[in-house]
């Protein structure tokens, strides 16, 4: 902060002093001399401020700051709360973010990868550094708008000191490196992000969406700025603010600009198939026309027209090409709504409403078939979630009683696997303890009694006489739950030669294993599975040896082993999805659409429902074939590349931000060209 300081303020002066227009040279030697009266101030908070930053950053939500997604990151929908005093110091932000990045890049590099693996984590994860420059520049902003003063002095300080925290910024990074080096901290790795490569990826090397270099700009937002000489290249944050606000001198002319950029940015998409992308560019006529009378069709992200665009969008991803099923029909009727919308009256909302409403009637009647069978997938996988969840508390009680450590191993598995799982289901039946019922509590104390020999050599008759009712009992519960045939004879013959040793006298020690005990993700009964096209995630792994180690995961036909809430945080040994910095299933929002290889052929879903601890998922085509997974399984599909995201989250909103961010750059250009040394 000392360092600052003294370079804005000198830095102050010098501009002061460069300035032809008197009034501008007064009003900078009064922000030197007011920047004087406060520097005690911020000598003194400025480090207390930046503590509670990298504390807040550390703790379990940390806050990102207005700047972290990019150094020309503005939403559209941000413009309309701002004033121009408030848009201008946006401009000088982004423009001082970049010259601080351009300042301390190969420092921040390394301390990334070190201070990423002091947090923890295998791969870099440069916005959770807390001492990424953003965090700094966020508190040095905080601390100046908190100084007495008016708006013109603050901007001027901001103008100035934002640049200037690059320098000293990077001599901080330096002497943290030197630290870091000498305590021989290995870093975390750097991953390369693979493009997604969608089935109609193809399609963007052959289409032609520019309307000039603007439109260029807009499909790559993160490309540095640069001076194009197109009309449609000068756009800027102030103009779209105006039209936003309603004060631009040229409104109709600027809508249209807007328009244009923002529908050559949606059908600019590669995911988009060219016939929809055709229909998109044949309805801006019509946006022109509304976008001149209806300012809402930029504030109001609930507009019939913005929703018509983003339906149209989201349902042509559910088919990866022209040759997909149903893709004809889709189209066709596709055509029919949008070629009802008439230019000459598409001044009025009620157009693109009435449009949208016919293509939701159609899309209902298809839908109607598919909705009961999600439903009912849904409803299995939520009754195996619920059972599961309640399975969990049950085996985590199981295992804390002091008891259990005398009881083999073998038999503790089952506990606290399958009949973990009968007990939780009777429950919820309301059939646990009832008249009539199955004690499950009792059958499983008897079970744990008969397998201890230093209780059953006592009462020998009493063993003999149990075992019958005990393994009658067994059967029943495991039927409950349609326990596979196979895997129940598996565990009884176990349990036969446990209770042969016991009446015969022979010691029955704990067997020994070189595994912890099991921890898996949920389970799910074959007619769940079946109801809910449950994918089997053991499909490529040989049958294990249920006594001899651990079961890795659930298939639909053979569940076995204990459902542990260790599961939850930590990862499958086989898929480290997290740590190789790929796609992660908590990551997705309903409504995601994702590519799913299924017998060597690429097949387009869309994710339909989510656990709230993502350790189930249901995915649905358009024709309505039903695939759900567990946690473990979806990494494992990641990781062997037979999965991919396609699109999450709304397609139209972000083309009106990536219209903003070109706005951006244009004015962070033009504010550089108008005063090269701010």
């Amino acid at each position: 902060m000392d360092e600052l300081l003294r370079e804005g303020r000198e830095g102050l002066r010098r501009y002061a002093e460069q300035t032809r227009d008197l009034a501008e040279r007064d009003n900078r030697a009064r922000a030197v001399m007011a920047l004087t009266q406060v520097a005690p101030d911020l000598r003194q908070r400025y480090p207390q401020m930046l503590r509670l930053a990298f504390e807040r950053e550390l703790g379990d939500n940390p806050l990102s700051t207005i700047i972290d997604s990019g150094p020309s990151s503005i939403r559209f929908d941000q413009l309309e709360l701002m004033d121009e005093q408030q848009v201008q110091q946006r401009i000088s932000t982004v423009r001082g973010l970049q010259q601080v990045l351009l300042e301390s890049e190969l420092e921040l590099s390394e301390l990334n990868a070190l201070v990423s693996a002091l947090m923890g984590f295998a791969q870099v994860r440069s916005e959770r550094n807390p001492l990424r420059p953003e965090v700094y520049l966020e508190v040095l902003q905080t601390l100046l708008a908190e100084q007495p003063g008016d708006a013109r002095t603050h901007a001027c300080w901001s103008q100035v000191l934002v640049p200037l925290l690059g320098k000293p910024l990077r001599e901080v990074y330096r002497s943290l490196l030197v630290q870091l080096r000498q305590q021989r901290v290995q870093p975390a790795r750097y991953v390369i992000n693979r493009p997604v490569q969608t089935a109609g990826g193809a399609y963007a090397q052959n289409r032609d969406t520019s309307r000039g270099p603007a439109a260029e700009a807009v499909a790559n937002p993160g490309a540095a700025p640069k001076p194009v000489a197109a009309a449609g290249a000068q756009l800027t944050v102030q103009q779209l603010h105006g039209l936003m606000s309603g004060s631009a001198q040229n409104p109709e002319q600027l809508a249209q600009e807007v328009v244009n950029l923002i529908i050559a940015n949606i059908a600019g998409d590669p995911r988009i198939l060219p016939p929809v992308w055709q229909l998109i560019y044949e309805m801006e006529p019509a946006l022109l026309v509304l976008a001149r009378t209806d300012l809402n069709f930029f504030h109001d992200k609930k507009h019939p027209a913005r929703l018509l665009l983003e339906e149209v969008v989201q349902h042509s991803f559910a088919y990866p090409d022209e040759t997909a099923p149903g893709f004809d029909d889709f189209l066709a009727h596709l055509r029919l709504a949008l070629g009802e919308i008439d230019p000459v009256r598409a001044g009025h909302p009620a157009t693109f409403a009435a449009a949208l409403e016919r293509l939701h009637r159609h899309w209902a009647q298809a839908a109607q078939v598919r909705e009961a069978q999600r439903q009912a997938a849904v409803q299995a996988l939520q009754q195996a979630e619920r059972r599961n969840e309640l399975a969990r508390q049950i085996a985590d009680h199981i295992r804390q009683q002091a008891d259990t450590v005398l009881v083999p191993d073998i038999v503790v598995d089952f506990a606290c696997g399958p009949w973990a799982q009968v007990m939780a289901k009777a429950r919820i039946d309301g059939s646990a303890g009832g008249s009539g019922g199955a004690d499950h509590v009792a059958l499983l104390e008897d079970l744990f009694w008969s397998v201890r020999p230093d209780l059953t050599r006592q009462q020998p008759g009493q063993l003999v006489k149990l075992i019958p009712q005990l393994v009658q009992g067994l059967r029943q519960g495991l039927a409950l739950i349609d326990y596979p045939a196979e895997q129940t004879e598996h565990f009884f013959a176990q349990l036969f030669a446990l209770h042969q040793g016991g009446l015969e006298g022979m010691s029955s020690a704990r067997s020994l294993r070189a595994v912890p005990a099991p921890a898996q993700g949920p389970w799910l009964a074959p007619e769940e599975a079946r109801d809910s096209g449950f994918m089997n995630d053991m499909a490529e792994e040989p049958r294990v040896d249920f006594a001899a180690t651990v079961p890795a995961d659930f298939p639909a036909t053979e569940p076995m082993g204990l459902v542990d809430r260790a599961s939850e945080t930590e990862p499958a040994p086989l898929e480290l999805a997290a740590d190789a910095g790929l796609l992660q299933l908590d990551q997705l929002r309903p409504g995601s659409w994702i590519e799913l290889q299924v017998s060597g052929q690429w097949v387009r879903l869309q994710l339909v429902w989510l656990s709230d601890n993502a350790s189930l998922c249901l995915f649905s085509s358009s024709s309505g074939a039903n695939h759900s997974m567990t946690r473990r399984m979806f990494d494992r599909l990641v990781t062997q590349d037979q999965l991919r995201l396609v699109s999450q989250g709304a397609v139209v909103d972000r083309a009106f931000d990536a219209v903003a961010e070109l706005a951006m750059r244009n004015s962070v250009y033009m504010d550089i060209q108008a005063d090269p040394q701010p």
